[in-house]
């Protein structure tokens, strides 16, 4: 629930920061506003379907909440790449990108860890604390711009 207030005011900062004098936003804006959104979405399904699965293992999760994940998660990479071929950066010779990309790999690992252990095991709480672990380095990279968030 932190995680999602935290984030609609995160939204809404940038949101009247991307707003142009003019009151328009430009396609630039448009997509850092909906990569900001997706990442809070992100990051709430998967606190929830951690705690879904936790609380209630003997329900199936229902077929939206397996699929939604993965369709914003899409959308989410594609803001990410409209984001770097508008401001025209390679996010190998970027250090912070790549390491936000290298962090992003281990966070789908270590989520399918964590969402494929058996409910109430060691290997899913640990799982799950590093997945968010690994979320909230890429989240501090991403503001700081910085391999090591400061």
């Amino acid at each position: 629930m932190l995680l999602v207030k935290l984030g609609v005011i995160l939204i809404a900062r940038r949101a009247h920061q991307c707003v142009e004098s003019k009151g328009k936003m430009t396609l630039y804006a448009l997509l850092k506003l909906a990569h900001v959104s997706c990442v809070v979405i992100s990051g709430s399904l998967f606190i929830y379907r951690f705690g879904r699965l936790s609380t209630q293992p003997d329900r199936p999760l229902p077929k939206a909440l397996k699929v939604l994940p993965h369709i914003n998660d899409t959308v989410l990479l594609a803001c990410a790449v409209g984001l770097l071929f508008i401001a025209h950066i390679n996010p190998f010779t970027t250090p912070w990108l790549t390491a936000k990309i290298l962090a992003l790999l281990a966070y789908i690992v270590i989520g399918a860890v964590c969402m494929r252990s058996p409910p109430g095991s060691r290997q899913q709480a640990v799982s799950f604390v590093a997945a968010i672990s690994v979320f909230a380095y890429i989240l501090l990279v991403g503001l700081t711009k910085q391999i090591i968030p400061v």
